[in-house]
């Protein structure tokens, strides 16, 4: 007697809608990410598909994340969708740019020593005189990076700008900030005669890559003089 297979085909044909399914929903989102449209005006439905009957349940919804800050910090454009009566429209529009770093005089003394060597030895910034415990201030933005004592230099501040730049100031007799970011004319320390000094001044310097530059002509291109 022959026996006969019985072959499955309504669950071979369920789990091809299913499997087409998913590869649909795939390419529709693959589709409008490729082509710069959002899959929704703001919301994105989380879906999943039923594997028997092939046919789409959505169960939640999921916001896209909002990145007009960041795009805001880096001076990129939005794009948006505009709706009109004759249908919808893209809308490029200019975000600001993040302003560039400000630059301003750490001490408002006279200047007293340059850039260059004396004594056998680099001075490798500059001094700028100042009543005892008068107030220095930040450069420029950036991060402290070190706060305490170094030999020559008594009490050191060591500031680091987001592209590498550092300032040093020198000779401080206080702390007014000892880590953390700080901006242009943030008060950090008070001028001191402390370390290799003959009387109270600001012994400030730039660095570009570790390397310290003549402070005056780098200000100077930056509108500040000394």
């Amino acid at each position: 007697m022959t026996s006969r297979r019985r072959y499955p085909l309504r669950a071979i044909a369920s789990a091809l809608r299913g499997a087409a399914a998913v590869l649909g929903v795939a390419a529709f989102i693959s589709a409008r990410i490729l082509t710069g449209r959002p899959v929704s005006a703001h919301v994105v439905a989380a879906s999943r598909v039923n594997a028997v009957s092939g046919s789409v349940l959505t169960d939640a919804t999921v916001r896209r994340p909002d990145v007009s800050h960041a795009l805001h910090l880096f001076g990129f454009a939005e794009t948006t969708t505009a709706g009109t009566s004759t249908g919808s429209r893209r809308v490029t529009r200019s975000l600001p740019r993040a302003p560039l770093h400000r630059w301003v005089r750490p001490n408002w003394g006279p200047l007293t020593s340059g850039f260059g060597y004396r004594w056998g030895r680099l001075h490798a910034g500059i001094d700028i005189a100042g009543p005892y415990g008068s107030t220095i201030v930040a450069a420029t933005d950036g991060c402290i990076t070190y706060a305490g004592p170094q030999a020559g230099y008594g009490e050191v501040m060591m500031i680091s700008d987001w592209d590498g730049t550092e300032t040093v100031y020198g000779h401080m007799s206080a702390f007014l900030r000892h880590s953390g970011c700080v901006h242009a004319g943030t008060p950090i320390a008070e001028v001191g005669s402390a370390g290799d000094a003959t009387g109270p001044h600001l012994h400030f310097e730039v660095r570009i890559g570790g390397t310290p530059i003549n402070p005056i002509p780098f200000l100077a291109k930056r509108g500040v003089w000394v």
